[in-house]
């Protein structure tokens, strides 16, 4: 896995955790797709649920759901954590 700082692919991201996109790896097309659903360095996203195979993501006010080899292209920064 490769990350940078505090940088880490949403998959690995928990639950409620409200982060921010920095960049997507992957192919052009991937970049391109995700984008296109909202997935653009500077948003804001939180996982609000995991099914095991794929993530419920919060955009906003939008919710969708990506599997997770396309959770794993979402490289974020963790802006807020839940107080342990």
């Amino acid at each position: 896995m490769h990350m940078h700082n505090n940088h880490l692919p949403l998959l690995f991201v928990g639950q409620g955790v409200r982060t921010q996109l920095v960049s997507v790896s992957g192919s052009q097309r991937t970049a391109h797709r995700l984008a296109e659903l909202g997935f653009v360095p500077g948003v804001e996203l939180s996982v609000v649920a995991d099914s095991g195979s794929a993530l419920m993501i919060a955009v906003g006010d939008t919710r969708l759901a990506l599997g997770y080899p396309l959770a794993q292209a979402l490289l974020v920064a963790v802006l807020e954590t839940e107080a342990s």
